[in-house]
Protein backbone atom coordinates (compact mmCIF):
# COMPACT_ATOMS: atom_id res chain seq x y z
CA UNK A 1 0.00 0.00 0.00
CA UNK A 2 1.23 3.50 -0.87
CA UNK A 3 -0.36 6.68 0.50
CA UNK A 4 -0.24 9.24 -2.31
CA UNK A 5 -1.80 12.14 -0.42
CA UNK A 6 -3.79 12.92 2.73
CA UNK A 7 -6.35 15.66 3.06
CA UNK A 8 -8.58 16.79 5.91
CA UNK A 9 -12.06 17.92 4.89
CA UNK A 10 -14.50 19.79 7.11
CA UNK A 11 -17.24 22.37 7.19
CA UNK A 12 -15.41 25.60 8.13
CA UNK A 13 -18.50 26.89 9.92
CA UNK A 14 -18.85 23.99 12.38
CA UNK A 15 -16.62 21.95 14.67
CA UNK A 16 -18.04 18.56 13.68
CA UNK A 17 -17.79 16.89 10.25
CA UNK A 18 -18.58 13.15 10.15
CA UNK A 19 -20.12 10.26 8.15
CA UNK A 20 -18.60 10.77 4.67
CA UNK A 21 -19.67 9.11 1.43
CA UNK A 22 -18.41 9.84 -2.08
CA UNK A 23 -18.91 9.01 -5.76
CA UNK A 24 -16.87 9.64 -8.88
CA UNK A 25 -18.90 11.47 -11.51
CA UNK A 26 -18.81 10.86 -15.29
CA UNK A 27 -16.74 14.05 -15.73
CA UNK A 28 -14.08 12.65 -13.37
CA UNK A 29 -14.92 14.89 -10.40
CA UNK A 30 -15.45 13.44 -6.93
CA UNK A 31 -18.46 14.52 -4.88
CA UNK A 32 -18.46 13.91 -1.14
CA UNK A 33 -21.48 14.23 1.14
CA UNK A 34 -21.07 14.36 4.91
CA UNK A 35 -22.78 15.63 8.06
CA UNK A 36 -21.71 18.76 9.90
CA UNK A 37 -22.95 20.45 13.06
CA UNK A 38 -21.95 22.41 16.14
CA UNK A 39 -21.57 19.19 18.16
CA UNK A 40 -21.60 15.45 17.76
CA UNK A 41 -25.29 14.44 17.49
CA UNK A 42 -26.38 18.10 17.77
CA UNK A 43 -29.82 19.06 16.47
CA UNK A 44 -28.36 21.61 14.02
CA UNK A 45 -26.43 18.88 12.16
CA UNK A 46 -27.19 18.51 8.47
CA UNK A 47 -25.96 17.33 5.11
CA UNK A 48 -23.18 19.26 3.34
CA UNK A 49 -20.93 18.57 0.36
CA UNK A 50 -17.41 19.02 -1.00
CA UNK A 51 -16.03 18.48 -4.52
CA UNK A 52 -12.65 17.48 -5.92
CA UNK A 53 -11.46 17.99 -9.49
CA UNK A 54 -8.11 16.21 -9.01
CA UNK A 55 -9.08 12.72 -7.77
CA UNK A 56 -9.06 13.66 -4.10
CA UNK A 57 -5.78 15.58 -3.94
CA UNK A 58 -7.72 18.70 -2.90
CA UNK A 59 -11.33 19.47 -1.96
CA UNK A 60 -13.56 22.54 -2.25
CA UNK A 61 -16.27 22.87 0.38
CA UNK A 62 -19.57 23.76 -1.31
CA UNK A 63 -21.87 24.23 1.65
CA UNK A 64 -25.16 22.99 3.00
CA UNK A 65 -27.69 20.74 1.37
CA UNK A 66 -29.82 20.51 4.46
CA UNK A 67 -31.41 23.97 4.40
CA UNK A 68 -34.09 23.10 1.79
CA UNK A 69 -34.59 19.76 3.55
CA UNK A 70 -35.01 21.48 6.91
CA UNK A 71 -37.70 23.72 5.41
CA UNK A 72 -39.92 20.68 4.83
CA UNK A 73 -40.32 19.92 8.51
CA UNK A 74 -41.89 21.52 11.54
CA UNK A 75 -38.90 20.87 13.81
CA UNK A 76 -35.14 20.29 13.42
CA UNK A 77 -34.50 17.24 11.23
CA UNK A 78 -30.94 15.86 11.23
CA UNK A 79 -30.39 14.07 7.93
CA UNK A 80 -27.56 11.75 6.87
CA UNK A 81 -27.27 10.20 3.39
CA UNK A 82 -24.73 8.59 1.06
CA UNK A 83 -24.65 9.31 -2.70
CA UNK A 84 -25.30 6.82 -5.51
CA UNK A 85 -24.71 7.46 -9.23
CA UNK A 86 -27.42 6.01 -11.48
CA UNK A 87 -26.66 4.69 -15.00
CA UNK A 88 -28.53 7.70 -16.40
CA UNK A 89 -26.04 10.08 -14.77
CA UNK A 90 -28.56 11.22 -12.17
CA UNK A 91 -27.42 11.32 -8.55
CA UNK A 92 -29.48 10.19 -5.61
CA UNK A 93 -28.67 10.33 -1.91
CA UNK A 94 -30.75 8.07 0.31
CA UNK A 95 -30.61 8.00 4.08
CA UNK A 96 -32.43 8.76 7.29
CA UNK A 97 -33.14 11.68 9.57
CA UNK A 98 -34.27 12.16 13.17
CA UNK A 99 -37.03 14.55 14.19
CA UNK A 100 -35.45 16.50 17.05
CA UNK A 101 -38.45 17.14 19.27
CA UNK A 102 -35.99 17.80 22.11
CA UNK A 103 -33.37 19.85 20.21
CA UNK A 104 -31.37 20.59 23.36
CA UNK A 105 -30.57 16.88 23.76
CA UNK A 106 -28.06 14.79 21.83
CA UNK A 107 -29.34 11.58 20.25
CA UNK A 108 -27.60 9.30 22.74
CA UNK A 109 -28.83 11.39 25.68
CA UNK A 110 -32.35 11.16 24.24
CA UNK A 111 -32.12 7.37 23.86
CA UNK A 112 -30.69 6.99 27.35
CA UNK A 113 -33.53 8.99 28.90
CA UNK A 114 -36.49 7.72 26.88
CA UNK A 115 -35.17 4.21 26.00
CA UNK A 116 -35.69 4.84 22.29
CA UNK A 117 -34.40 7.16 19.58
CA UNK A 118 -36.47 10.09 18.26
CA UNK A 119 -38.84 9.42 15.39
CA UNK A 120 -37.03 8.53 12.15
CA UNK A 121 -37.94 9.18 8.53
CA UNK A 122 -36.19 7.77 5.48
CA UNK A 123 -35.60 10.33 2.77
CA UNK A 124 -34.10 10.50 -0.73
CA UNK A 125 -32.88 13.57 -2.62
CA UNK A 126 -31.76 13.70 -6.26
CA UNK A 127 -29.67 15.83 -8.61
CA UNK A 128 -29.57 15.97 -12.40
CA UNK A 129 -26.54 18.29 -12.57
CA UNK A 130 -23.89 16.35 -10.62
CA UNK A 131 -24.84 17.76 -7.23
CA UNK A 132 -24.86 21.48 -8.03
CA UNK A 133 -28.59 21.52 -7.25
CA UNK A 134 -30.66 19.03 -5.28
CA UNK A 135 -34.37 18.25 -5.27
CA UNK A 136 -36.66 18.66 -2.34
CA UNK A 137 -36.75 15.52 -0.19
CA UNK A 138 -38.80 12.50 -1.22
CA UNK A 139 -40.01 10.29 1.61
CA UNK A 140 -39.18 6.61 1.15
CA UNK A 141 -42.50 4.89 1.80
CA UNK A 142 -42.43 1.63 3.77
CA UNK A 143 -44.34 0.01 6.63
CA UNK A 144 -41.56 0.30 9.22
CA UNK A 145 -41.14 3.04 11.81
CA UNK A 146 -37.77 4.10 10.41
CA UNK A 147 -34.69 2.34 9.00
CA UNK A 148 -30.97 2.75 9.68
CA UNK A 149 -30.18 3.34 6.01
CA UNK A 150 -26.57 4.25 6.64
CA UNK A 151 -24.95 2.93 3.45
CA UNK A 152 -25.47 4.01 -0.16
CA UNK A 153 -28.17 2.42 -2.27
CA UNK A 154 -26.63 -0.24 -4.52
CA UNK A 155 -26.97 0.02 -8.31
CA UNK A 156 -27.20 -3.57 -9.56
CA UNK A 157 -26.52 -5.10 -12.96
CA UNK A 158 -30.20 -5.91 -13.47
CA UNK A 159 -30.93 -2.16 -13.51
CA UNK A 160 -32.56 -2.09 -10.08
CA UNK A 161 -31.61 -0.14 -6.97
CA UNK A 162 -31.41 -1.92 -3.64
CA UNK A 163 -30.73 -0.89 -0.09
CA UNK A 164 -30.32 -2.93 3.08
CA UNK A 165 -31.21 -1.67 6.54
CA UNK A 166 -32.56 -2.52 9.97
CA UNK A 167 -35.43 -0.78 11.80
CA UNK A 168 -34.16 1.80 14.29
CA UNK A 169 -35.61 0.13 17.40
CA UNK A 170 -33.65 -0.78 20.51
CA UNK A 171 -36.48 -2.65 22.27
CA UNK A 172 -38.27 -4.39 19.40
CA UNK A 173 -39.48 -7.96 20.08
CA UNK A 174 -37.38 -9.02 17.09
CA UNK A 175 -34.40 -7.45 15.33
CA UNK A 176 -34.42 -7.72 11.52
CA UNK A 177 -32.33 -6.79 8.52
CA UNK A 178 -34.43 -5.96 5.47
CA UNK A 179 -33.95 -5.71 1.70
CA UNK A 180 -35.70 -3.00 -0.35
CA UNK A 181 -35.80 -2.73 -4.14
CA UNK A 182 -36.69 -0.03 -6.67
CA UNK A 183 -37.12 -0.45 -10.41
CA UNK A 184 -37.81 3.21 -11.19
CA UNK A 185 -34.73 5.07 -10.00
CA UNK A 186 -35.76 5.27 -6.35
CA UNK A 187 -39.23 6.75 -6.79
CA UNK A 188 -40.93 3.68 -5.31
CA UNK A 189 -39.54 0.97 -3.06
CA UNK A 190 -40.74 -2.51 -2.14
CA UNK A 191 -39.53 -4.76 0.67
CA UNK A 192 -38.36 -7.94 -1.03
CA UNK A 193 -36.47 -9.95 1.57
CA UNK A 194 -35.08 -10.37 5.08
CA UNK A 195 -31.33 -10.93 5.30
CA UNK A 196 -31.17 -11.32 9.09
CA UNK A 197 -33.53 -12.00 11.99
CA UNK A 198 -32.88 -12.48 15.71
CA UNK A 199 -34.71 -11.87 19.00
CA UNK A 200 -31.72 -10.05 20.51
CA UNK A 201 -28.99 -9.31 17.94
CA UNK A 202 -29.15 -6.20 15.76
CA UNK A 203 -27.64 -5.94 12.26
CA UNK A 204 -26.33 -2.37 12.03
CA UNK A 205 -24.22 -0.34 9.58
CA UNK A 206 -25.00 -2.64 6.66
CA UNK A 207 -22.88 -2.29 3.52
CA UNK A 208 -23.35 -4.15 0.27
CA UNK A 209 -21.49 -5.02 -2.93
CA UNK A 210 -22.41 -6.92 -6.07
CA UNK A 211 -19.83 -9.46 -7.26
CA UNK A 212 -19.11 -10.08 -10.97
CA UNK A 213 -21.24 -13.24 -10.71
CA UNK A 214 -24.27 -11.15 -9.71
CA UNK A 215 -24.13 -12.36 -6.11
CA UNK A 216 -24.97 -9.62 -3.60
CA UNK A 217 -22.76 -9.65 -0.53
CA UNK A 218 -23.53 -7.81 2.72
CA UNK A 219 -21.41 -7.17 5.79
CA UNK A 220 -22.90 -5.88 9.04
CA UNK A 221 -22.02 -5.03 12.62
CA UNK A 222 -23.71 -7.57 14.90
CA UNK A 223 -24.58 -6.27 18.37
CA UNK A 224 -26.26 -8.26 21.14
CA UNK A 225 -28.71 -5.77 22.64
CA UNK A 226 -29.80 -8.14 25.40
CA UNK A 227 -26.29 -8.60 26.79
CA UNK A 228 -24.89 -5.24 25.59
CA UNK A 229 -22.08 -7.01 23.77
CA UNK A 230 -20.30 -6.54 20.44
CA UNK A 231 -20.14 -9.63 18.25
CA UNK A 232 -18.02 -10.35 15.19
CA UNK A 233 -19.03 -8.83 11.88
CA UNK A 234 -21.13 -11.21 9.80
CA UNK A 235 -21.56 -11.72 6.06
CA UNK A 236 -24.64 -12.88 4.15
CA UNK A 237 -25.13 -13.38 0.41
CA UNK A 238 -27.97 -13.61 -2.08
CA UNK A 239 -28.05 -15.04 -5.61
CA UNK A 240 -31.58 -13.90 -6.45
CA UNK A 241 -31.44 -10.14 -6.09
CA UNK A 242 -31.97 -10.05 -2.35
CA UNK A 243 -35.13 -12.13 -2.10
CA UNK A 244 -33.50 -15.02 -0.21
CA UNK A 245 -30.29 -15.03 1.78
CA UNK A 246 -27.67 -17.40 3.10
CA UNK A 247 -27.31 -18.09 6.78
CA UNK A 248 -25.09 -15.46 8.46
CA UNK A 249 -21.39 -16.30 8.27
CA UNK A 250 -19.11 -15.19 11.13
CA UNK A 251 -16.06 -13.36 9.73
CA UNK A 252 -14.09 -13.78 12.95
CA UNK A 253 -13.45 -10.04 12.80
CA UNK A 254 -14.57 -7.91 15.74
CA UNK A 255 -15.43 -4.38 14.70
CA UNK A 256 -18.21 -1.90 14.08
CA UNK A 257 -18.96 0.15 10.96
CA UNK A 258 -17.52 -1.93 8.12
CA UNK A 259 -17.47 -1.81 4.35
CA UNK A 260 -16.69 -4.05 1.38
CA UNK A 261 -14.10 -3.69 -1.36
CA UNK A 262 -13.55 -5.85 -4.44
CA UNK A 263 -9.81 -5.79 -5.16
CA UNK A 264 -8.32 -7.91 -7.96
CA UNK A 265 -11.18 -10.41 -7.69
CA UNK A 266 -10.68 -10.69 -3.92
CA UNK A 267 -13.11 -9.48 -1.30
CA UNK A 268 -11.84 -7.06 1.32
CA UNK A 269 -13.55 -6.06 4.56
CA UNK A 270 -12.76 -2.51 5.66
CA UNK A 271 -13.42 -2.25 9.36
CA UNK A 272 -13.59 0.14 12.30
CA UNK A 273 -12.17 -1.47 15.43
CA UNK A 274 -12.69 0.35 18.70
CA UNK A 275 -12.98 -2.31 21.38
CA UNK A 276 -9.56 -3.97 21.65
CA UNK A 277 -6.07 -2.80 22.55
CA UNK A 278 -5.24 -1.66 18.98
CA UNK A 279 -8.10 0.51 17.69
CA UNK A 280 -7.96 1.73 14.11
CA UNK A 281 -9.10 1.26 10.52
CA UNK A 282 -8.23 -2.17 9.13
CA UNK A 283 -8.49 -3.80 5.70
CA UNK A 284 -8.70 -7.60 5.75
CA UNK A 285 -8.61 -9.57 2.50
CA UNK A 286 -10.56 -12.82 2.43
CA UNK A 287 -8.89 -16.00 1.23
CA UNK A 288 -12.31 -17.49 0.62
CA UNK A 289 -15.97 -16.75 1.16
CA UNK A 290 -17.62 -20.11 0.62
CA UNK A 291 -21.17 -21.30 1.11
CA UNK A 292 -20.87 -21.66 4.89
CA UNK A 293 -17.57 -20.19 6.07
CA UNK A 294 -15.23 -17.23 5.75
CA UNK A 295 -11.44 -17.56 5.76
CA UNK A 296 -9.46 -14.39 6.33
CA UNK A 297 -6.05 -13.66 4.83
CA UNK A 298 -3.76 -10.63 4.70
CA UNK A 299 -4.63 -7.79 7.06
CA UNK A 300 -3.46 -4.19 6.73
CA UNK A 301 -3.65 -1.51 9.43
CA UNK A 302 -4.58 1.54 7.37
CA UNK A 303 -4.82 3.98 10.27
CA UNK A 304 -3.77 3.62 13.90
CA UNK A 305 -6.48 4.88 16.25
CA UNK A 306 -4.11 5.31 19.20
CA UNK A 307 -6.21 5.49 22.35
CA UNK A 308 -9.54 6.18 20.70
CA UNK A 309 -11.32 3.19 22.17
CA UNK A 310 -15.05 3.27 22.84
CA UNK A 311 -16.12 3.66 26.46
CA UNK A 312 -19.17 2.65 28.44
CA UNK A 313 -21.11 -0.60 28.51
CA UNK A 314 -24.50 0.47 27.19
CA UNK A 315 -24.85 1.07 23.46
CA UNK A 316 -26.17 4.61 24.04
CA UNK A 317 -23.00 5.45 25.99
CA UNK A 318 -20.83 3.95 23.28
CA UNK A 319 -22.55 5.95 20.54
CA UNK A 320 -21.88 9.14 22.51
CA UNK A 321 -18.18 8.30 22.95
CA UNK A 322 -17.29 7.49 19.33
CA UNK A 323 -14.02 9.08 18.17
CA UNK A 324 -13.64 7.70 14.63
CA UNK A 325 -15.42 5.52 12.12
CA UNK A 326 -17.44 4.80 8.97
CA UNK A 327 -14.55 3.96 6.60
CA UNK A 328 -15.10 3.42 2.89
CA UNK A 329 -12.80 2.88 -0.09
CA UNK A 330 -13.79 4.17 -3.52
CA UNK A 331 -12.00 2.82 -6.64
CA UNK A 332 -11.01 5.74 -8.90
CA UNK A 333 -10.73 5.91 -12.68
CA UNK A 334 -6.95 6.39 -12.54
CA UNK A 335 -6.44 3.02 -10.81
CA UNK A 336 -5.98 4.45 -7.31
CA UNK A 337 -8.40 4.29 -4.38
CA UNK A 338 -9.90 6.92 -2.08
CA UNK A 339 -10.10 6.06 1.61
CA UNK A 340 -12.59 8.07 3.66
CA UNK A 341 -13.31 8.03 7.39
CA UNK A 342 -13.85 10.52 10.19
CA UNK A 343 -12.01 11.11 13.45
CA UNK A 344 -12.11 13.37 16.49
CA UNK A 345 -9.06 15.46 17.38
CA UNK A 346 -9.47 17.37 20.61
CA UNK A 347 -13.00 18.73 20.46
CA UNK A 348 -13.20 18.89 16.68
CA UNK A 349 -14.19 16.24 14.14
CA UNK A 350 -13.04 16.12 10.53
CA UNK A 351 -13.04 13.84 7.49
CA UNK A 352 -9.85 12.05 6.51
CA UNK A 353 -9.47 11.72 2.72
CA UNK A 354 -6.52 9.57 1.66
CA UNK A 355 -5.58 8.72 -1.92
CA UNK A 356 -4.02 5.24 -1.96
CA UNK A 357 -2.32 2.88 -4.36
CA UNK A 358 -3.30 -0.53 -3.04
CA UNK A 359 -1.66 -2.70 -5.72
Amino acid sequence: MEILCREQVCDPGFKVSVFPGAVQLPNGELLMLFVSGSGFESSDAGLVQARSGDCGESWNFEGKIFDPIQAEYHMPFTFCAKPTLLPSGELIAAGYGFFRDRPEMGLSDYAEKFKHFPAVENVLIRSIDFGHNWSRPEKIIHSRSGLELSGPALTCRDGKLRFFASPFQLNAPRQEGLTFESGDGGKNWNQTGTFFSSPDIAAWEVRGAELPSGRILLVFWAYDLKHQKHLNNHIVWSDDGGKTWSLPMDTGLRGQASNLLILNDRIGILQTRREKESPGIYLTLLDSCLEAEVKTGEEILLWDGGRKNSTGARIEEQFASLKFGQPSILPLDDGTHLLLFWQCVGKEYHIESWKLRLV
